[in-house]
């Protein structure tokens, strides 16, 4: 029909080796709680902690932001938000155990983060690419069952859609390259490796030539 694959690369090496290093602080930050030393750079050992995570967070979003749109995604970072927020107020609030809350509302954070980078990996899903004419449009015939949002060829979003048959979700966007035109279809919500039916997505664009 057109459409080529590409490949993905995550890129996990710098991802996996900054996570691995945000998990040396909190276990200094629990020693500090059970011998009750230094416990007044607990909190800051934590905060650095906190910050590799979502560094690391960021670094694996970035490569693939259609994943900010995926649900089980979307409620983890509420929560990893919220987690958060409590860290911070219990350093800025005279709670009492405010260390020992600050300790396991850092592990906690780690649990999310570490879930959310599995599910990011798992379902990072996969990428196809076909030329277009820049001066055509889209329209609803050709994309069945798709949010339309732009009939317009732009280096933006255009439609996006839901694809059940594997919990995913798709989106189609433009792009410039080499001053040629493209359409990019991304789907998030399989493995990389795993093949994928293009024509579950009911696309059928024939202006494309």
């Amino acid at each position: 029909m057109g459409w080529h694959r590409k490949d993905i690369e995550p890129g996990l090496g710098p991802i996996a080796f900054l996570y691995s290093w945000s998990l040396i602080p909190i276990a200094i930050s629990v020693l500090m709680i059970m011998f009750d030393k230094y416990t007044e750079y607990l909190f800051y050992a934590c905060l650095s902690a906190l910050a590799l995570q979502s560094v690391s967070l960021y670094l694996t979003i970035s490569k693939r932001k259609i994943s900010l749109h995926y649900g089980p995604i979307k409620n983890r970072l509420i929560i990893t938000s919220l987690i958060l927020s409590v860290f911070m107020l219990s350093q800025f609030t005279n709670i009492a155990y405010s260390s020992s809350i600050q300790v396991i509302v850092a592990i906690l954070f780690s649990y999310y983060i570490l879930n959310t980078l599995q599910i990011l990996t798992n379902n990072i899903g996969s990428t196809y690419e076909r030329p277009w004419n820049g001066e055509d449009k889209l329209s609803k015939q050709e994309l069945s069952n798709w949010n339309v949002h732009s009939y317009l060829f732009g280096q933006k979003l255009l439609a996006n859609r839901n694809v059940p048959e594997i919990d995913g979700i798709a989106w189609i966007s433009g792009e410039v390259d080499d001053e040629k035109p493209k359409l990019i279809v991304d789907i998030f919500g399989h493995k990389p490796k795993d093949e994928f039916d293009f024509s579950l997505l009911q696309i059928d664009l024939k202006s494309v030539e």
